[in-house]
């Protein structure tokens, strides 16, 4: 039996930041290994159309638009699950199903997979298949060490994030409608939406600007100065994992391949070299800017623009100059 590859899109959650990344993951594997991916896009009906074709876009072959009258806006994860749970119910093909990077996709793989009775592989750098293996590379022990699972199961679950280079696009994919009227958890708490305190960091894999700060930092003084930027931008604060090692900030806090994966408008890394351990946790759209002492670091290969000069020289003086308007 061929297995097949599947996105599964979750549409109208602003903590999903890039949903359709899970497509062009589906994509990627697919095409390296002679198949066709599609995509099951769950959402209302006014957003699904926009993403139908954003799914073709991405190199979705066959294309599922599914929507459920009674969902909320935003989608709860309970009504999302079950919503996922049903379509996938009938489906005796075997499957290795993707989901979009961060917590509401990991949330969703660990559930879904339980579920529907198939293997959670977590959040993976990378997939390969070989007949009916699925064999998956995770990060380990902080991002030090690759760990590399194989299985054979029929069903299998992972996040993955979007790949390098963007599959082509899908001229006429097949699409197919479903609206879903299955009875959707009632007895689910509503979210409670609050706006961040000053002294509560805003989220790293939601926000639209990151200022991020790595070893070069020297200490908590320094992210001190990163939290007060921050805050002047309306932005979040992001960290290396070296600068979380080091205790200057949180786990929660920390990007790359071991941490939260971000998509934000831009990123600003300050005093960071730019491992590709750190870069895999940054979205290929974000735009980087980057501050760094060293004018041969790693991080102004991949910076759109770059300032080599001392953080202690440019911080204060940028802070000033955003609070004088």
């Amino acid at each position: 039996m061929t297995r097949r590859i599947l996105a599964l899109v979750p549409l109208g959650d602003p903590a999903v930041s890039d949903p359709c990344a899970a497509i062009a993951a589906a994509a990627d594997v697919a095409a390296r290994h002679g198949l066709r991916a599609g995509a099951m896009l769950l959402g209302t009906a006014s957003d699904i159309d926009t993403a139908a074709a954003q799914a073709a876009r991405e190199g979705a072959v066959e294309i599922v638009l599914a929507t459920h009258r009674a969902s909320d806006d935003p989608p709860l994860v309970e009504h999302l699950l079950a919503s996922f749970a049903h379509l996938l119910a009938e489906d005796e093909d075997a499957l290795l199903l993707l989901l979009p990077g961060g917590a509401v996709g990991e949330e969703l793989a660990a559930r879904l997979a339980a579920r529907i009775y198939a293997v959670p592989l977590g959040r993976c750098n990378a997939l390969a298949l070989d007949g009916h293996t699925v064999t998956a590379h995770r990060a380990t022990y902080g991002g030090r060490a690759e760990l590399v699972v194989e299985t054979d199961a029929p069903r299998c679950i992972a996040v993955l994030r979007r790949p390098m280079e963007t599959p082509p696009a899908v001229a006429a994919p097949t699409v197919t409608r479903v609206e879903l009227d299955i009875p959707l958890p009632q007895d689910v708490p509503q979210p409670m939406i609050q706006p961040a305190a000053a002294d509560r960091p805003r989220r790293v894999d939601a926000a639209r600007l990151v200022v991020s700060g790595g070893r070069g930092m020297g200490g908590p003084d320094g992210f001190a100065q990163l939290h007060e930027l921050a805050a002047l931008l309306d932005a979040a604060t992001g960290a290396s994992l070296p600068a979380v090692d080091a205790g200057w900030a949180s786990v929660s806090q920390q990007v790359g391949q071991s941490g939260a994966f971000v998509a934000p408008d831009l990123y600003l890394a300050v005093a960071m070299s730019g491992t590709p351990q750190h870069l895999a946790g940054i979205a290929l759209r974000s735009r980087i800017a980057a501050i760094n002492s060293d004018p041969e670091a790693d991080i102004f290969r991949v910076a759109e623009i770059g300032l080599a000069a001392p953080w202690q020289e440019v911080l204060p003086r940028l802070i000033e100059k955003i609070r004088d308007g």
